[in-house]
């Protein structure tokens, strides 16, 4: 695809939204009748999604009012103030996926003086991250992914706070986010983009990954909070040394690593390595192939082709691999580049605990601001470029001029600690679910906390 075809897709998708609301839809059951969510939106990089989520959100509340379900819990008048708050956690991702391991450590050390955690699991993939989540709440709730049971099971739990980690990945999360299941419900950035939804009350994110009035790019209330990073387990490094052969590298080369899902690559960024492998003749563009059989990859190599057909055989694709291997990729690069239209989250702070620096090239949304937040939570800003060009030469310096990478890993290595385990990043978000639900409670607006 290019940028001409996603303004003429999303252009198309605006007008059918407009055309079917006119047209009294029926959906029984939009989790199996539709079955997908606007996920894709979001890596189209064209402007604020926020008005056609906002748009569709309405499409699909007409079309299924029992959608936008009230708990009877939330209907009540008698606010009265409570010892401990019941919170929900509600994600298909509970496990060992970015979902899984940004939430662990949140859902482990919530204060359990002052909040009791439910989660609610729909069915899915489990593993050994999955259970030690589960051994972590104080009570676990199967969901059957059906809507109205799935409704019905979480209102029984009568909560004060539903916690959405992210929102847009999973069709049962996000039309089961439409119904007022609690009275506090709040979503973050595990999808990093706003879901449209009228019973969606706050987005969290942070003051060191949104730019001044990103306030207009969410339906919810953003509420911007001091730390970026989660509660985040430190992986450790892996035990082996790899070298370019395990990996099937040609030896003498240098790796551009760029260890992003392939559909993040938007046509824009193609201008940017194209020139990159042009001025490095040595370069070597490495990607991780896809687990869709070759699909996007496919896509990818035929639009590289288009894009810079010169140096397109300088883009090598390497399987999907174990974690402690990825990492020792990671650890082998010359440069690891970040995606400007949609950076990385969970694999930089993979990265950076391996002190392994990062490109970055923040832009005006939050989805491309993530690595940037990172930086900044470190007090670094040195790989953060501001252009193409600067873009480009800080790629370039980081994988040939062995001092500089030096500086910036020793740099990373001794500023990583501020991102990981952070008690003080779960005490904020205590604060700002007992400000919410105090909000709620006494019928005022919240402001932005200052904590």
């Amino acid at each position: 695809y290019s940028k001409g075809d996603i303004q003429a897709r999303r252009g198309t998708l605006a007008k059918a939204v407009k055309g079917l609301l006119d047209q009294n839809l029926t959906i029984a059951n939009p989790v199996s009748e539709v079955g997908t969510t606007n996920f894709y939106l979001a890596y189209h990089d064209q402007k604020n999604n926020r008005g056609l989520m906002e748009d569709i959100a309405k499409l699909y509340i007409a079309a299924c009012p029992k959608l936008t379900y009230e708990a009877k819990h939330c209907r009540s008048k008698q606010r009265s103030g409570k010892g401990i708050l019941r919170i929900g956690f509600l994600s298909s991702y509970f496990w060992n996926h970015t979902i899984g391991k940004l939430t662990r450590g949140i859902i482990q050390h919530l204060s359990r003086d002052r909040f009791e955690v439910i989660l609610f699991r729909p069915v899915g993939k489990q593993d050994h991250i999955s259970k030690i989540i589960d051994h972590t709440a104080d009570k676990v709730v199967s969901l059957c992914g059906k809507l109205e049971k799935d409704q019905e099971q979480i209102e029984a739990e009568k909560l004060d706070i539903l916690f959405y980690p992210e929102i847009g990945m999973s069709p049962l999360t996000y039309f089961l986010a439409f119904a007022r299941l609690a009275p506090v419900q709040v979503t973050t950035w595990g999808h990093p983009d706003t879901s449209g939804i009228p019973n969606m009350d706050y987005f969290l994110s942070s003051d060191l990954a949104e730019i001044a009035g990103a306030s207009k790019h969410y339906s919810e209330q953003l509420i911007t909070l001091k730390y970026w990073a989660p509660y985040y387990f430190r992986p450790d490094p892996p035990k082996n040394k790899y070298t370019p052969s395990d990996y099937g590298l040609p030896h003498g080369a240098r790796f551009y690593v760029c260890p992003q899902t392939l559909f993040k690559f938007h046509p824009a960024f193609d201008d940017i390595l194209g020139e990159l492998l042009r001025r490095d003749p040595k370069g070597r563009l490495i990607l991780i192939d896809d687990n869709k059989e070759g699909n996007w990859r496919k896509l990818l190599v035929e639009r590289f082709f288009r894009s810079f057909p010169d140096v397109a055989e300088n883009v090598i694709f390497v399987p999907r691999m174990p974690l402690k291997k990825y990492l020792g990729l990671l650890i082998l690069a010359d440069a690891v580049l970040d995606i400007p239209t949609f950076s990385g989250g969970n694999s930089s702070l993979e990265a950076f605990a391996m002190g392994v620096p990062i490109v970055t090239w923040p832009q005006d949304f939050v989805r491309g601001r993530l690595t940037t937040g990172l930086y900044k939570q470190m007090g670094l800003s040195d790989l953060i470029a501001t252009d193409v060009n600067s873009y480009l030469r800080l790629a370039l310096k980081l994988a040939q001029d062995a001092d500089f990478k030096r500086r910036m890993q020793d740099d990373i290595k001794a500023n990583a600690h501020k991102l990981y385990e952070r008690f003080e990043a779960v005490e904020e978000m205590e604060t700002f679910f007992l400000s919410a639900y105090k909000a709620w409670q006494t019928g005022t607006v919240l402001t932005n906390p200052t904590i």
